[in-house]
């Protein structure tokens, strides 16, 4: 997994390993990303 992961306050991102982030992509607070999913940049 590449990018960038960020919590907010107590709220943090949940990632499954199978899942493709993008360089430049980033990910912050309470967001559940499944498996195979793949986050782009804008």
């Amino acid at each position: 997994m590449t990018g960038h992961v960020y919590p907010h306050g107590a709220d943090r991102p949940r990632i499954d390993p199978t899942a493709f982030i993008a360089p430049g992509a980033r990910i912050v607070g309470e967001v559940t990303i499944g498996p195979r999913a793949s986050i782009w940049f804008n």
